[in-house]
């Protein structure tokens, strides 16, 4: 009696065992099978975003001063180099960010003791151009007009600008 109790708890405990093995194989299949499919989806997402970074190089290069031929026209009228001219226009809107004051084409001033300044700029055309800026906390962009007076001077003008509160 004793010998087939035991002959019954050896069977119950290798069926469950085979049990237990067939199930966790499953659910092993399962789940690389799970992966394997978020790994198609991440290689998906990552040609994407390559194909999405070229498309924005492109567009930056397209809309600019060098891409554009009335802007380019404008300024070879004038007997004007568009190299040291964009060269110079960064220069002097760069060279007004201050240690302790905004700069004067931001606009808006920064918080908490902390000051606004241009960190780059991009020349659209003959007119415009855009300028990003900073405070640290909060960024944002500033739309400058800009023209050169009679006597061969760069003159700008804050248009308009937009603000991105920081987290």
């Amino acid at each position: 009696m004793k010998a087939r109790i035991f002959l019954y708890l050896f069977v119950f405990a290798l069926m469950y065992a085979i049990f237990e093995f067939v199930n966790s194989k499953r659910y092993m299949e399962a789940k690389e099978k799970e992966i394997n499919q978020l790994e198609q989806q991440l290689y998906s997402v990552e040609a994407d975003l390559e194909s999405y970074k070229i498309v924005a190089q492109q567009a930056d290069q397209d809309l600019g001063l060098k891409s554009n031929p009335n802007a380019k026209a404008f300024f070879e009228d004038q007997d004007i180099d568009i190299d040291s001219l964009s060269a110079e226009i960064e220069n002097k809107i760069i060279s007004q960010n201050q240690l302790k004051k905004d700069n004067p084409l931001v606009p808006y001033s920064g918080t908490n003791g902390r000051v606004m300044k241009i960190n780059r700029i991009h020349i659209l055309n003959n007119r415009w151009i855009i300028a990003e800026f900073t405070d640290g906390l909060r960024w944002g962009e500033a739309l400058i007009s800009y023209f050169i007076d009679d006597q061969n001077q760069l003159q700008f003008d804050t248009q308009d600008g937009v603000l991105y509160d920081g987290v």
